[in-house]
């Protein structure tokens, strides 16, 4: 069985979806001929924790882990540790001196981010295990984009290994850069390291068409399409019957992803329609930006179908797909997110409950819902939008067809068995 490296810096315990690609992907690797070794911080910086993603990690895996030192301690020594879990992964737009000075120094002086200071001890630690272990494959995945940079540095000492860069979000191109304040000099450094690596490492991947597309733009020479997915282990639970009308969002919201044309309209079909506003609930869980939970307050009839539910677990997610009626799926109000296919869009074509999607004109997600028959998408600009709203509450109650033959290539195992087609053409 061949063997393959994969350099992650998120791994269970941790949360959230930066997990769940390499996750799946090294369950199901075995059964195509590889064996995956993933390599991972003993003492990662994240506050989110889902023990229960363990289960997927089997007892026969080879995880090495190294300690690593991130400067997010020294701030929670000088400014208190953040312990608000429902904040979580919110850059935050406060305009108090601590917010800003925090923000300033992530974006121009950790390049491309805190995690930098493991790179050196990492290409270290693992050089001579590379060479024992007879590894002839090494994959880097991002963000943080600087486990590209261990992989360059093992690049430079072993050229014989073929390297594969996993980007699951843009690097030089991300929208939450905006947020750091970047300086000049910021700017070109983040640029010149991605370009950089796109040149060193043999093969990229990447989530999505146009991300593919902007990747070769910036100078990979060869740049392959591998989607998020499904694990369809995780959806063995036969969906139930709702009687409210329950739109759900399950995860991070950010001010950059507030639908304000829906939260009007939902107001405006309550006092419209009182069967609409009997059965109307708003259910949120994760981070939720508190311009978000302001907006939806600012509504007296909406802040009584609010139900903040917290963090919950993967599984518990997925519990409450199956307790839906409408699946949110809200994008990056930019450029970015025209190539952005949210992890969770592919459980949702796997729980089979309609999506009600909000994003920029012509994106990826669009053409995907439209080709999949999965749902509803709308442009944040589009104000008519209470009709196509109304269609959905009409037909909560209908049996829905999912065109099974177009959703099962996005299950974790066929990706991966597509995966494994690359690694053995490399």
């Amino acid at each position: 069985m061949k063997k393959v490296l994969i350099i992650t810096y998120y791994w269970p315990p941790s949360a959230g979806a930066g997990v769940q690609r390499w996750l799946k992907f090294s369950k199901y690797l075995p059964k195509f001929n590889w064996k995956p070794i993933i390599y991972t911080p003993e003492n990662p910086y994240f506050h989110i924790k889902d023990p229960d993603l363990n289960k997927d990690v089997s007892s026969e895996l080879v995880v090495w882990k190294k300690n690593i030192w991130e400067p997010y301690s020294l701030k929670d020594k000088i400014f208190g540790q953040t312990t608000n879990v429902q904040n979580v992964g919110i850059i935050q737009k406060e305009n108090s001196f601590k917010v800003k000075l925090t923000n300033w120094i992530r974006g121009n002086i950790f390049i491309p981010d805190p995690k930098i200071f493991w790179v050196k001890p990492s290409i270290n630690f693992l050089l001579d295990k590379i060479k024992k272990e007879e590894i002839n494959h090494i994959i880097t995945t991002g963000p943080p984009h600087s486990m590209h940079l261990i992989g360059l540095g093992i690049k430079k000492k072993l050229p014989h290994i073929k390297w594969i860069t996993d980007f699951r979000d843009p690097w030089s191109k991300l929208d939450l850069l905006n947020d750091f304040h970047l300086s000049s000099f910021a700017k070109r450094r983040h640029f010149k390291l991605e370009k950089k690596v796109l040149k060193q490492s043999d093969l990229t991947l990447t989530v999505s068409e146009t991300w593919q597309n902007d990747l070769k733009k910036l100078g990979a020479k060869n740049v392959e399409l591998v989607t998020n997915g499904f694990d369809e282990e995780d959806f063995k639970v036969r969906n139930k019957k709702i009687d409210k009308f329950i739109i759900g969002h399950f995860g991070l919201i950010n001010h950059l992803r507030n639908p304000k044309n829906l939260w009007f309209a939902l107001n405006q079909l309550c006092l419209e329609n009182k069967n609409f506003n009997n059965d109307l609930e708003i259910h949120l869980a994760g981070s939720v930006d508190n311009d978000i939970i302001d907006e939806i307050y600012s509504y007296p009839i909406l802040k009584s179908k609010l139900k903040l539910l917290g963090y919950l677990n993967h599984k518990q997610v997925i519990t409450c797909y199956n307790n839906s009626s409408i699946l949110l799926l809200l994008l990056f109000n930019s450029k970015s997110g025209i190539g952005n296919y949210p992890g969770k869009i592919f459980e949702y074509f796997a729980s089979k409950k309609p999506i009600l999607a909000f994003g920029p004109k012509n994106s990826d997600s669009e053409k995907l819902i439209n080709k999949t028959k999965s749902g509803i998408y709308i442009d944040y600009d589009q104000i008519q939008i209470k009709s196509k709203i109304l269609s959905l509450f009409n037909t909560k109650d209908n049996n829905r067809t999912f065109d099974t033959n177009k959703i099962s290539q996005y299950s974790r195992k066929n990706l991966t068995n597509k995966l494994a087609d690359i690694l053995d053409k490399i």
